[in-house]
């Protein structure tokens, strides 16, 4: 389903979706993501959301797409629990892969709002990353996963067995840890390193 009033997307999209197999659909209002029956995902363009209620009520997985570029529009993605979010300026075949991807294994982020929400802190190289990453213990490990995953801090209690305090603990000992200062910038630390080994390294909890 594609909810692009501004004609942000749908236009280059559609027909890529219809030649690979695919049924666009139209929504004619954001309303209408909410009750989508029989759809694989639904792809919003965030300018035309205001309200991200009407998109964590969404029943199919939200892939954002947007026309800017800054990394602020990560929150909005991380908020509303998307798929994944694109920008506008990636080629036309590359957002299908981008979608495909959010779908089978969620979350998806655009390198280009990664790096701009990893500004103005300097950018490390891939070793120290991985060494400030290696530093963190299972359950921070485990909490880290979670906030990538765009999950509140009382469902992140709620599934680990521990107080809201307690969880909010563990953040604060991430953020640290990874020299970041906010979840936003956890996520695209997180993902900008390709930390996947220090998944790895607690296979418990995988």
């Amino acid at each position: 389903m594609l909810y692009d009033p501004n004609q942000v997307f749908s236009a280059s999209i559609r027909p890529l979706l219809h030649r690979r197999g695919d049924i666009a659909i139209e929504a004619t209002n954001a309303k209408a993501l909410a009750t989508a029956e029989h759809v694989e995902c639904c792809l919003v363009a965030l300018e035309a959301v205001s309200r991200s209620r009407i998109l964590t009520d969404c029943r199919r997985p939200v892939f954002l797409i947007t026309d800017r570029d800054d990394g602020s529009v990560l929150r909005k993605a991380v908020s509303v629990a998307a798929a994944g979010i694109a920008c506008t300026h990636i080629l036309p075949k590359d957002l299908l892969k981008a979608i495909d991807q959010g779908i089978a294994s969620p979350p998806y982020y655009d390198p280009q709002l990664l790096r701009a929400a990893l500004q103005p802190a300097p950018l490390l190289g891939a070793q120290d990353a991985h060494e400030l990453a290696h530093h963190l213990t299972p359950r921070e490990d485990d909490v880290l996963r979670r906030i990538v995953r765009g999950e509140a801090t009382s469902h992140m209690a709620d599934a680990m067995g521990v107080s809201v305090s307690t969880v909010r603990s563990h953040v604060q000992n991430v953020l640290g840890k990874l020299g970041v200062n906010s979840r936003l910038a956890a996520i695209a630390f997180a993902i900008n390193y390709g930390l996947e080994p220090v998944r790895e390294k607690h296979p418990q909890l995988s």
